[in-house]
């Protein structure tokens, strides 16, 4: 591959990274020599500087002997722990940054350095020698990793779009994906929505060969390994608390400003408290997206942390007309179609962010699948009981909720999600598929879990939580909105230390008298408002979806969307969109199963027939 090609596909992802950029580039030469032209094997990196500003932070970044070279994207939070303990195994450092203790790790431990990583992390260390290039991606997947190979060309990215630079490459779409997507909401990782391009998955690292570049993705870290040892809730509350605390001071290790992005819920707003905990003096910038519309406006709740925590609160409003006219450009920053509106909202946060010179945030992601956070959770939990015969339990959780003490939701809740249920388990779907891609449909596993979901275990099911259902796509698409505008998004939830605790207790310990999250909120009482900290109300990280497409210019948009003459995704669904044009006109519409539709048939159309 000529280098030109090679430097447009570093180029491609300069948002990720504008503070520089450094290639390394090989050709075939017995070690790997050096090369200005034609190569074997590359390195590419744009820089976002965060730890160690000066040029010795700058990569790829080579060990002392020249033998090793890393290209680096993520942070590992506990690095000035391991670099004290590296320097006793007699290694030496020229810089400060935890790029090069990630380097001198592997020098010193190998692949066993994996497991020493408290961070997130995807990263390529190239050894001249061996003529092979050690891969990783972090337990949880936070930081993408993805890979297509042709031929004897192999391509590894941080971004899909990063593949589009290359000759070789075709963009296709895979239907399998497309299909999963339009039945419910997600593709079906390891695959993505092109064809031939995969996910590296979470947890794992390969050893590739650079003379035959095959990918064997092998796992350092499965959370099955993991053994429930907590019974007492006094003592796992008195953990959770400082471990949450630890992870939290941990994530502001950086020598930028760190902010902070704050919905009014119980996750965000911990992660305000513990911020001002560890660092009282400081105060920390608050982004928000806020609403006009009363259903869903959470200012209160921010402004309770707000003044808890004496911070600086931007308040933004994303619009209908904003979106209409930012739309080409968010679809284009995530390479793929988003699952909601609600994308393009965080969108708009991380905009506001880097345009106040704040470049790293914490996020409150990842504490809904931790603490099961989300109604079904519950539900299954209690269908599991039923199945078991323990009528009591079930009784028990429902009289809890139903006393003063206890949380009500739980029984309002109950009717509307036994319903859905129901709808998604006996396969019904938003669309009609058409018929020639009906057995295709059947084969997707995604398209059954919600049936799947129904005989798992509590514990099993909140592992997929965590590793298959929601978060793989909501750490997906904060990537893509927080590196849009060069701004680092940091995750105290799915700190290893916190991760393997929770794993380690009951999940049912985070379920009692309807309330979800029960250990967190113990754990965090008196540290939080009590109308945070016991709210009993669950929102998501809600946007006025429909409102928006039913009047305005996101509106408008859509009823220009459904008299275009050409519309790809009719290869996948039966539909007239005469039908959907009258039905946004009266209001008659499912803004989910509409927007999904519209993405993807602009996705179709403007990138991938592009």
């Amino acid at each position: 591959m000529p280098l030109e090609q090679f430097e447009a596909f570093v180029d491609s992802v300069a948002h990720r990274g504008p503070d520089g950029r450094g290639i390394a580039a090989f050709k075939g030469d017995s070690g790997l020599a050096p090369s200005n032209g034609k190569f074997l094997a590359a390195l590419g990196h744009r820089r976002l500087s965060i730890l160690d500003l000066s040029e010795a932070g700058a990569q790829p970044m080579a060990s002392a002997c020249g033998n090793y070279s890393i290209v680096y994207n993520g942070e590992i939070y506990n690095y000035i722990e391991l670099r004290e303990e590296l320097k006793k195994c007699g290694a030496v450092f020229e810089s400060s940054c935890d790029t090069e203790v990630v380097l001198r790790a592997y020098e010193i431990w190998g692949e066993k350095c994996l497991s020493r990583f408290n961070g997130m992390w995807a990263f390529a260390i190239l050894d001249r020698r061996k003529r092979q290039i050690f891969l990783s991606r972090d337990r949880i997947g936070i930081k993408p990793l993805y890979y297509w190979k042709s031929g004897a060309i192999l391509a590894m990215a941080s971004e899909i779009k990063q593949f589009f630079t290359l000759e070789s490459f075709k963009r296709e779409a895979n239907s399998r994906a497309c299909l999963s997507y339009l039945a419910t909401g997600y593709e079906i990782p390891p695959e993505t929505f092109f064809k031939n391009v995969y996910v590296f998955p979470p947890a794992s690292y390969a050893l590739i060969n650079v003379d035959n570049a095959n990918v064997d993705p092998q796992k350092f870290w499965i959370p099955g390994d993991v053994s429930e040892a907590f019974c007492d809730p006094r003592e796992l509350t008195e953990k959770i608390r400082d471990t949450f605390s630890k992870a939290v001071k941990l994530r502001m290790r950086s020598d930028v400003p760190v902010g902070g992005c704050l919905s009014g819920g119980l996750d965000s707003s911990a992660i305000f408290v513990e911020m001002k905990e560890a660092s009282p003096a400081q105060n920390f910038s608050a982004f928000s997206a806020c609403f006009d519309v009363a259903s869903i406006d959470e200012r209160p709740f921010m402004q309770s942390i707000v003044d808890r925590t004496q911070s600086r609160h931007e308040q933004i409003f994303p619009n209908s007309k904003e979106l209409a006219e930012d739309f080409d450009s968010f679809i284009r920053q995530h390479d793929e179609p988003v699952g909601s509106i609600s994308m393009y909202a965080q969108y708009c946060v991380m905009k506001a962010a880097r345009q106040s010179n704040v470049p790293v945030l914490l996020d409150g992601q990842g504490g809904d699948e931790l603490f099961s956070g989300y109604w079904p959770s519950y539900f299954l939990m209690l269908n599991g009981h039923r199945r078991n015969g323990s009528f009591g339990r079930t009784l028990s959780h429902l009289l809890g909720a139903a006393m003063p003490w206890g949380n009500f939701d739980l029984i309002k809740e109950a009717a509307g999600n036994f319903a859905e249920y129901r709808k998604r388990a006996t396969g019904q779907l938003s669309f009609k598929i058409n018929e020639k891609h009906n057995d295709l449909l059947n084969e997707l596993q995604s398209c059954s879990w919600h049936k799947t979901a129904q005989g798992l275990s509590a514990a099993e099911y909140r592992k997929a939580e965590i590793l298959k259902i929601h978060l793989p796509r909501l750490l997906k698409w904060e990537d893509r909105n927080s590196m849009a505008f060069s701004i680092e998004s940091r995750v105290p939830f799915l700190d290893i230390n916190l991760v393997e605790l929770l794993l380690s207790a009951k999940p049912e310990m985070n379920m009692k008298n309807g309330w979800t999250k029960y250990l967190f909120r113990k754990a965090m009482n008196g540290r939080l408002p009590d109308n945070i900290c016991w709210r009993r109300d669950k929102k998501g990280f809600e946007t006025p979806q429909k409102l928006w497409m039913s009047k305005g210019s996101f509106h408008e948009s859509l009823l220009d969307w459904t008299r275009e003459k050409e519309h790809p995704a009719s290869e996948y669904v039966s539909t007239n969109f005469a039908d959907i044009r009258a039905s946004l006109e009266n209001g008659n519409f499912n803004p989910v199963s509409v927007f999904r539709l519209f993405c993807m048939d602009y996705w179709l159309k403007n990138i991938v027939m592009q």
